[in-house]
């Protein structure tokens, strides 16, 4: 008995100590204001509503209801788009108690996100822009407008274990090529196997003896081993906190019911990156993205390479995913990655169906 009441006494004490260091202290709040643009009305309100509801999973702020930022915006003559400047936004939410300012615009196929945060008030708003093509294009577009706040964490879809190792799959892994074309980089078509991505930019990264300017994307040698050549990106402050750089590879044919591996070694001293794998199918006539995978998330590397590998089970629930394509994706914080041996093989067949609600059923034609 006295030992239970001791516990008991334990408990009390941490909790009191909890609410003494301000463990209950309120949460900063979110003002998601309701999105301007051409997009549907109903699309627009969506975006809004997946913005508050991820912020209250994550638990760090307190997002305002959507009732409520439309009575705020109630009496304003003009909708609120990409274009509206912070200071009509911070008025309209001055006595809202809010401490961010999330604002902007979806078109047919563009989201324009502005985001501010009020704890620093001599930066300026972070902006995203981001192409919709897929359904999973908004998703990812909206959690990393949220993840340029502090205290959110990188958000995961965990659909599939890292790596399932096993003795067949380490020897297929051994046995089995590289089905990324040019994935060390080397030889005169390397480049032609790659594409540069930044807004509206597409370009093969060039050959390079220098290290690429900001913002841009070359195939340099690699400074660890001048014989050998990596991909090199540079990301200025602008970029990484809004669009970021990719570079995706040319497709890469699969076979169903495979399960596959990827490899590569980078070296960031400050990029984050994402890091996908998207899969392809034709459907209605046109290549449509059926599949993504989200390599776990990676930042600085403090100087060293460090190499990453992932397994994958590409699958639709409606159609056979045809081909894969390698996106190498950096963000968040300025500064230069590199990217060396990207590779993709075969090591098994799948080990379980994918449950990421990234995965979207396609319909029928």
């Amino acid at each position: 008995m006295r030992a239970s009441i001791f516990i008991i006494a334990i408990v009390l004490s941490v909790g009191l100590l909890g609410r003494a260091r301000g463990d209950d202290a309120p949460k900063p709040k979110v003002a998601v204001f309701p999105l301007g643009g051409s997009a549907d009305a109903g699309l627009r309100d969506k975006v809004g509503f997946s913005l508050r509801t991820k912020l209250d999973r994550e638990g760090t702020y307190e997002p305002i209801d959507g009732p409520s930022m439309k009575d705020m915006v109630a009496q304003r003559e003009t909708p609120i788009t990409f274009d509206t400047k912070v200071d009509e936004i911070k008025a309209l939410a001055q006595d809202a108690g809010a401490t961010v300012l999330i604002w902007g615009q979806l078109d047919d196929k563009t989201l324009k996100l502005h985001v501010y945060d009020s704890r620093k008030p001599s930066a300026p708003p972070s902006d995203l822009e981001k192409k919709i093509n897929e359904p999973t294009d908004l998703r990812f577009a909206i959690e990393q407008a949220l993840e340029t706040l502090p205290g959110i964490k990188p958000f995961a879809h965990p659909s599939e274990v890292s790596v399932q190792d096993d003795p067949a799959s380490a020897a297929a892994w051994q046995a089995n090529p590289n089905l990324v074309s040019h994935g060390d980089f080397a030889g005169d078509e390397a480049s032609a196997q790659w594409n540069a991505l930044l807004r509206d930019q597409k370009y093969n990264p060039p050959f390079s003896q220098e290290m690429p300017d900001a913002d841009q994307v070359a195939i340099v040698p690699d400074p660890d081993n001048p014989s050998g050549r990596v991909l090199a990106m540079n990301l200025s402050k602008d970029v990484a906190e809004s669009n970021g750089l990719a570079c995706i590879s040319s497709a890469i044919p699969i076979v169903p019911g495979t399960r596959y591996r990827l490899q590569y070694r980078y070296k960031s001293d400050g990029p984050e990156l994402h890091v996908f794998v998207k899969g392809y199918a034709t459907v209605a006539g046109e290549e449509r993205e059926v599949y993504r995978r989200q390599v776990p998330a990676s930042g600085a590397t403090g100087g060293n390479w460090v190499t990453i590998t992932d397994d994958m089970n590409p699958q639709n629930g409606r159609v056979a995913v045809q081909s894969l394509r390698v996106d190498l994706y950096a963000y968040l914080k300025s500064g230069t990655v590199l990217f060396g041996d990207v590779t993709l093989k075969a090591v098994g067949t799948l080990s379980h169906v994918a449950k990421d609600d990234a995965i979207k059923p396609v319909p029928s034609q």
